[in-house]
């Protein structure tokens, strides 16, 4: 038995849904060197590898080499559309036991799933209803939607849609819209029911129809329209919205400019809000304020004019900040350095910041007027990090102090995306080990996709590189390096772009492996 046994180096099929005989081009054949002579010169057996394929290979003529693939039970095409595997040719060896038998080379076998019209179309909701006034040529009044669960677009695509009810003025195209052929009137009819089919590109229509219900309205009039004058609200509960379901109703006319004027009053005594019952200067004396503190924003009044020009909570001294604006308190005030020991207190309600970068939000800062406009020491928000910055005075220049402060708080800001890393430091070989953690969300958006790779990139430098998560890519074979979807190919892209491998082998949820 000198020679191993030969095959063609891949293979390309098509198998009928619900049936088992695989069309391969080109068919399946081995041949071996060491023909005639007996078993060294044989094929005995074809075998696949792969993950649980539905799939055999049988020999058929040993002496000519032909093979047969065929499917062990009948493939659904709506379960998987198309299957990739190894097959490989084993020859007879040098005796009837079959010792020293000899291998071809790998070849790659696809199989594609041929369709087959088996399911009807289906409509996604089991009524549907529209509203229209009367008087009116619409080119849609609304859109019905069939689907059909077969896996070829042939099969799969609605082609077609038909009214069966006879006799409306109603007509519908190719996409679903339906329109009405002629005005309606609401003193005529006030209700029409339709009943519509679909038919995929097969010409197979819907098993059960659907109805249409639309109702004629009659002229509008102008106005807001569905808002209650009276709202009930528990205290404690939170935000509500005032007019949830609002609309105003011009009845397609032209509209230049609108203007509303909203008050609400309460039945309490004196019409006012009866949840705030400290001032902020009593809010202040409790919380244990010193008494000597000096009041950056005070009430505005002819020796503190600073605040005059900034938005103010009608209840309490309490300003509003936008970005856009801020107060400069003049010379004199508070002094242009801080001792050793200094407090600064304040109550801040902080939204989150637009964007993943924020810039830095200055809450209080003290700078030279000209020149180089240098910070003497500020108190900024920056990403979810609450910042102090203290420089220290020329005069105190061999003097080490720390430069700034920072305190990571959740009350300042919290962010949609988290970022961690670990450094390991190794003891056999002194290598420093980077170690990346990241949970990456099913339907996750492209854009933080993009920031992720970014990342990944900036580090792919490090010496040595552990990245493990959890990265739901149901779709993606490490085995053959392929995926079906954009997203995962791209993320395989990446991965071999910063010269990664995968090390997992345990499968996450059935066949697939979603960790790495």
């Amino acid at each position: 038995n000198k020679h191993k046994p030969w095959i063609e180096t891949s293979y390309h099929g098509i198998i009928t849904e619900n049936n088992n005989t695989v069309i391969l081009d080109p068919p399946l054949v081995a041949l071996d060197k060491d023909a005639p002579v007996p078993f060294a010169g044989e094929i005995c057996a074809f075998k696949i590898h792969g993950q649980e394929m539905p799939f055999e290979a049988v020999v058929l003529n040993k002496t000519s080499g032909e093979g047969r693939l065929r499917a062990k039970s009948p493939i659904d095409c709506e379960l998987q559309k198309e299957y990739t595997f190894i097959i490989q040719a084993y020859d007879c060896g040098s005796g009837p036991g079959g010792t020293n038998w000899k291998k071809s080379h790998k070849a790659v076998v696809h199989i594609q799933v041929k369709d087959v019209n088996e399911f009807s179309p289906a409509f996604k909701e089991s009524m549907y209803k529209a509203s229209v006034t009367e008087g009116k040529i619409y080119d849609s009044i609304l859109q019905v939607e069939a689907i059909d669960e077969d896996c070829s677009p042939q099969y799969s695509q609605i082609c077609n849609y038909e009214i069966v009810t006879t006799d409306v003025p109603f007509a519908i195209d190719r996409n679903g819209n339906i329109r009405n052929t002629e005005k309606l009137s609401y003193d005529r009819q006030h209700q029409y029911e339709i009943m519509v089919t679909a038919f995929d590109c097969g010409q197979k229509h819907a098993t059960e129809d659907v109805l249409v219900q639309v109702n004629v309205k009659p002229v509008c009039k102008p106005g807001w329209q569905d808002w209650n004058k009276r709202i009930e609200y528990r205290p404690g509960s939170g935000s509500i919205p005032l007019f949830p379901s609002i609309h105003l109703e011009t009845c397609d006319g032209p509209v230049s400019s609108i203007h509303t004027t909203t008050e609400l009053q309460t039945n309490y005594i004196g019409k006012g809000c009866d949840r705030e019952t400290y001032s902020e200067k009593s809010l202040q004396k409790l919380c244990g304020a010193s008494s000597g503190a000096i009041d950056l924003l005070p009430s505005p009044s002819t020796t503190t004019n600073w605040t005059a020009g900034l938005l103010m909570d009608s209840n309490d001294i309490i300003f509003k900040f936008d970005g856009k604006q801020g107060a400069k308190i003049p010379d004199g005030i508070v002094p242009k350095n801080l001792t050793d020991q200094f407090t600064i207190a304040l109550w801040m309600k902080h939204g989150p910041s637009p964007g993943l970068r924020a810039e830095k939000e200055t809450i209080l800062c003290n700078s030279d007027k000209t020149e180089m406009n240098r910070h003497h020491y500020a108190l900024y928000v920056h990403n979810c990090r609450l910042v102090f910055l203290l420089r220290k005075d020329f005069d105190r220049a061999d003097t080490f102090r720390p430069a700034e402060f920072h305190w990571k708080l959740d009350q300042v800001l919290k962010l949609m995306m988290m970022k961690l890393n670990a450094y390991v430091k190794g003891k056999a070989n002194k290598t420093d080990i980077l170690l990346g953690v990241c949970y990456h969300p099913p339907n996750q958006e492209e854009e933080v996709d993009n920031l992720f790779y970014k990342q990944l990139e900036n580090v792919s430098g490090s010496s040595a590189l552990v990245l493990v998560g959890d990265f739901n890519l149901p779709d993606l074979c490490w085995e053959l390096n392929t995926a079906e979807k954009k997203q995962s190919r791209k993320f395989l892209e990446c991965v071999e772009d910063n010269f990664l491998l995968q090390l997992e082998g345990e499968p996450t949820r059935g066949r697939t492996m979603l960790h790495l």
